[in-house]
């Protein structure tokens, strides 16, 4: 698949340690009110180098939509309307900004832009706005049977695990809501940490991305979304990584242990709508609750979650992972086993043992299918990614 959280809410992060923890984000009531509009007839303009706001807005102040660095490169943005945001007393002057297509890129302080085509750019397109709305894309979505599943299941990548031998540090990509520039921050894992990752002949790819909110917290404090991992390629840091097998706690293949709600209608409408809740089970044995806004980003994804507890014990019968949690999760089926200790609450996770596959015509030489597994996770009806196979045509 971009929010500093007030000190006091950090505070309570630290003390709670592991259990549910409710984001509250930066400006979540800003007090930025905008006072006055101006439409202009739409003209090119470039960020400044000496930009004066890392980020543009949406028109609450409560998301960081880009990173106005970006767009310095060489890249040319089209402003829309001139407006005026007041907060604390203070007004400043802002500009909508659009790229040469009409798709909404916020709101920017107007000492952060110049007027005209960026210098360096050398593709400086006219503003030609996308007219009408575009149909959402439905995909076709076909069930596959067990035993087609079976042939093709072991060309699926296997996701790896590796434990931690010792203290590491890592480095998390973390990205604005619309996916458009990135920072990297780095985060400390102690030793007997899970992560999982790719191994090359030479390099370790990490999926920082995959950890518990516990390690991400400086992203997200900054109104960020976690956007993907480190490739390591030192030797000597990829001794401190002991590969091991895959967790109990984690579905099979390319899934991430990223759960969608819904079914066969879900997986349809995947790019067309974004499912309202989404389970993260991180490498090292969380479960995670996002809420999503349908009709957001796919960042959403990838954000604060609402809820993180800690598994402490998995027991798999059939088709049927048993996850023992800390704390019950609110909205799922979690069942009080046991009245002390830190595993009182059971939650399930049920492989629904229904595959589906998408088919992508691809090129003149390769056509690609993505498939997927039907679960149940706390009683509600959820989907995973199994990954895509490549066939030559």
């Amino acid at each position: 698949m971009q929010k500093k959280r007030i000190k006091m809410i950090a505070l309570m992060a630290l003390l709670l340690g592991v259990g549910l923890f409710i984001p509250v984000t930066a400006h979540a009531q800003s007090g930025y009110k905008i006072t006055s509009t101006q439409n202009v007839t739409p003209e090119p303009y470039y960020v400044a180098r000496n930009i004066s706001s890392h980020y543009s807005w949406d028109k609450t102040h409560t998301k960081r939509l880009t990173f106005l660095n970006e767009f310095q490169k060489n890249y040319s943005v089209y402003v829309t309307q001139k407006v005026t945001m007041t907060y604390k007393g203070k007004t400043t002057a802002y500009l909508h900004i659009a790229n040469n297509y009409g798709v909404d890129y916020g709101y920017v302080t107007a000492k952060s832009m110049r007027k005209g085509f960026n210098p360096t750019d050398t593709d400086r397109q006219p503003y030609q706005p996308a007219k009408g709305s575009q149909s959402p894309e439905i995909m076709t979505v076909n069930r596959v049977s067990k035993q087609a599943f079976s042939k093709v299941s072991s060309r699926l990548n296997e996701i790896t695990y590796y434990r931690t031998t010792k203290k590491v540090k890592l480095n998390a990509d973390f990205t604005s809501y619309m996916n458009i520039g990135s920072t990297t921050i780095s985060t400390t894992i102690p030793a007997g940490t899970i992560v999982g990752g790719y191994r090359t002949s030479n390099d370790l790819a990490i999926d920082t991305d995959a950890l518990s909110q516990s390690f991400l917290r400086l992203g997200y404090r900054q109104g960020l979304w976690v956007a993907g991992g480190e490739l390591i390629t030192s030797p000597a840091r990829i001794k401190a990584f002991k590969q091991i097998k895959r967790p109990a706690y984690l579905p099979k293949y390319d899934s991430f242990g990223l759960l969608y709600a819904g079914g066969i209608n879900a997986i349809r409408n995947q790019k067309a709508l974004l499912s309202k809740q989404s389970v993260q089970i991180t490498s090292n044995g969380y479960v995670e609750i996002r809420q999503n806004n349908p009709h957001g980003q796919a960042t959403e994804y990838n954000s604060q979650p609402l809820a993180s507890v800690k598994i402490k014990r998995t027991k798999i019968k059939g088709h049927t992972r048993y996850l023992y949690l800390t704390k019950s999760l609110k909205g799922y089926k979690t069942t009080k086993v046991r009245y002390h200790g830190k595993r009182q609450y059971r939650l399930a996770l049920v492989n629904q043992q229904k595959s589906y596959a998408i088919k992508d015509p691809g090129t003149d030489e390769f056509t690609r299918t993505t498939y997927y597994g039907g679960l149940t996770f706390g009683g509600k009806s959820f989907y995973t990614s199994y990954g895509t196979v490549s066939n030559a045509k």
